[in-house]
């Protein structure tokens, strides 16, 4: 079993159809998306991938794009290499193994035929370089297993 895995951003959840199975990677949720629960599509909203979320070595590195001295370079990004060091602690086939069962815990549970999709959401837009996005992209292709942006017209 080879799930397939995108990135994306909270406001395209709006777009998605309930095999798609949107999970937060980061460490503050948007109000709505917090608390398990459906849409009115169907889609289940609030799930999270916490081994993703920023953790403590992240805290206080970034300041945002308009105080930002490494725009547009995540490799001298201290938050970006920060968190890239932490994602490089992960076990990879853990988290393959979580990932699948919560996507196929889904489908079983809403007994939906297409196979499920797995979303890993951050917060920003794929045109902001801010973004855990590329990290995490990054370390999935280092794990043979590389994964792109999902958007409403992929055809997925």
């Amino acid at each position: 079993m080879s799930i397939q895995i995108f990135t994306s951003y909270f406001y395209q959840v709006r777009f998605m159809s309930p095999h798609m199975v949107p999970m937060s990677t980061a460490f503050s949720d948007p109000k709505w998306f917090r608390g398990v629960h459906k849409d009115k599509k169907g889609v289940y909203n609030g799930l999270r991938a916490p081994v993703f979320a920023p953790g403590p070595k992240c805290e206080g590195l970034c300041y945002g794009p308009k105080n930002c001295s490494h725009l547009n370079a995540s490799t001298e990004c201290p938050f970006l290499s920060t968190y890239r060091k932490q994602l490089q602690e992960l076990n990879y086939n853990d988290i393959i193994s979580r990932i699948e069962r919560l996507s196929y815990y889904i489908k079983d549970l809403e007994k939906f035929d297409e196979e499920p999709i797995a979303i890993l959401l951050v917060h920003e837009a794929p045109n902001n370089p801010c973004s855990e996005r590329q990290i995490i992209q990054e370390w999935f292709a280092a794990n043979n297993h590389p994964i792109t942006e999902w958007t409403k017209n992929c055809g997925c």
